[in-house]
C-alpha cells in the first residue's frame, strides 16, 4: 500500500498554506480482502510520547483520496455518500489539529488496511484507543511523513 500527497512530499515540510485544515492525502495498491482503512495523524518526536493529531476510521476500500480540509472538526463526517467517524485528538476536539508546537517536530501519516469494516470503538475515542482496536486487524499499512518548525 501507498500513502502520498499532493500538500507535501514525503519528510517534506507541511505547508503553511493549509491554515489549520489536514493535508489532501491519496493511496493506492489497497490490498484484497481490506474491509476498512483507518488513518492517524501522530507527533512521534512530543515530550512525553505521542501526541496524536487526527484519527478516522470506517473509510471503505473503494475510497482512494481525501481532499485538503474535507472532512470538518466532527465526531462524524459524511465524505461521498459514506459516514466516517473522527476521534478526539489529543487537544480535545473531533477532526484534525493542525501543528503548532514551538520548535521542529514531525508529523507522521499512518494508512491502516483492516480486515473489518467497521471498528469496535467507544463514543468519544480517541487516537490511542483506535491503535488498540486495530491490533490484530491490519492486513497492511502506509506512511507520510511532514515536517514541521515553529520559530
Amino acid at each position: 500500500m501507498k500513502l502520498a500527497s499532493d500538500s507535501f512530499r514525503d519528510r517534506a515540510a507541511l505547508p503553511a498554506a493549509l491554515a489549520g485544515r489536514h493535508p489532501q492525502l491519496r493511496w493506492s495498491e489497497v490490498p484484497a480482502g481490506s474491509a476498512s482503512l483507518a488513518l492517524l495523524c501522530l507527533a512521534a518526536d512530543q515530550p512525553g510520547g505521542d501526541c496524536f493529531h487526527w484519527s478516522v476510521v470506517d473509510i471503505p476500500p473503494w475510497l482512494s483520496s481525501l481532499a485538503a480540509g474535507a472532512l470538518p472538526g466532527a465526531a462524524e463526517a459524511v465524505l461521498q455518500g459514506v459516514s466516517l467517524r473522527q476521534g478526539l485528538n489529543d487537544y480535545g476536539g473531533h477532526g484534525y489539529a493542525a501543528p503548532a508546537p514551538a520548535g521542529a517536530h514531525h508529523y507522521i501519516f499512518r494508512l491502516y488496511a483492516l480486515d473489518v469494516a467497521r471498528l469496535a470503538l467507544p463514543a468519544g475515542f480517541a487516537g490511542a484507543d483506535v491503535l488498540k482496536a486495530i491490533y490484530g486487524h491490519i492486513i497492511d499499512e502506509a506512511q507520510l511523513i511532514g515536517a514541521y518548525l515553529h520559530k
